[in-house]
């Protein structure tokens, strides 16, 4: 945050996800903060929604990668999350969030008990109200994805 705003004269307080992986609970704890919105306070969820695989990171970052056919599934993984955070109707959106566990690579992108990277979106998506908006950066040659909402 220091990068947003060097004089660090704004509050901050981390609230951390739990490891039980649960959409629900997550969502339940983004729906708790959204109060906060009215006063001004941004709900900010940290983390690397697109994919967060060590193992992949690792081989693609020392050009050992011979899996030709990842970045189709990373893309097919970016594409189920954006139809999830796009969806205007906030019952929808939920109900879309609460199997993503389902979705095509979802054991790929986040393997079980890293989804630590991935759960911030869902207290961001539980506290956010439309649809989210996005924005796309690049990392290690694939398309990484951010959502937020105004």
């Amino acid at each position: 945050m220091l990068l947003v705003n060097p004089a660090a004269n704004i509050p901050i307080v981390q609230v951390s996800v739990t490891s039980d992986e649960s959409a629900s609970s997550h969502l339940l704890m983004g729906r708790a903060l959204a109060r906060l919105r009215d006063s001004n306070v941004a709900i900010i969820g940290s983390g690397f929604a697109s994919f967060h695989n060590l193992r992949i990171m690792r081989s693609i970052m020392s050009g050992t990668s011979n899996d030709p056919k990842f970045p189709e599934r990373n893309a097919e993984w970016n594409c189920a999350v954006t139809a999830a955070m796009t969806e205007t109707d906030g019952k929808k959106r939920e109900d879309q969030l609460s199997q993503w566990r389902s979705w095509a690579n979802a054991y790929e992108m986040h393997p079980r008990g890293g989804a630590e990277h991935f759960l911030p979106l869902l207290v961001a998506a539980g506290a956010g109200e439309g649809a989210a908006k996005s924005y796309t950066d690049e990392f290690l040659g694939l398309d990484m994805y951010s959502y937020y909402w105004d």
